[in-house]
């Protein structure tokens, strides 16, 4: 019966591009910040500009690019993050995934960019690898 097939769900939070190309993600901000709306929303509810967060523009305007300042901006405001799903699941990640025990803020934002960026760069942390790890 129907019980037992698979979930077959269209829906998802990754780019299929990711597991084509299975390059290394290029940095934690375009892995982690850049597109994830429920992150960005969050931050864009409590006045950070989508610009200075990375996020692409309709009209092409300029977007800050550089990963470590995206980052430093998130971490500045991951405390608005308290007591959401978000959080939950990002702090699972940073110590499951990248083995980071220590809150992120921005006094611990450089060590915990640091941190995930060189991980980004193994064979281990390509999104394929990633993906069989999940499976």
């Amino acid at each position: 019966g129907v019980k037992d097939l698979p979930i077959v769900s269209p829906h998802g939070h990754t780019d299929p591009r990711w597991y084509a190309l299975n390059e290394p993600f290029p940095d934690p901000a375009q892995l982690l910040i850049v597109p994830d709306h429920y992150i960005f929303r969050m931050l864009f509810s409590q006045g950070v500009p989508l610009e200075k967060l990375g996020v692409p523009t309709l009209d092409g305007a300029p977007v800050e690019t550089d990963g470590r300042t995206i980052w430093r901006r998130f971490a500045e405001h991951y405390y608005l993050f308290r007591g959401t799903p978000t959080r939950l699941w990002l702090d699972h990640v940073f110590e499951h995934l990248f083995g980071i025990d220590e809150p992120l803020n921005a006094s611990t934002a450089d060590r915990c960019y640091d941190t995930i960026a060189a991980l980004l760069q193994r064979a281990d942390y390509r999104p394929r690898a990633l993906f069989e790890r999940f499976n």
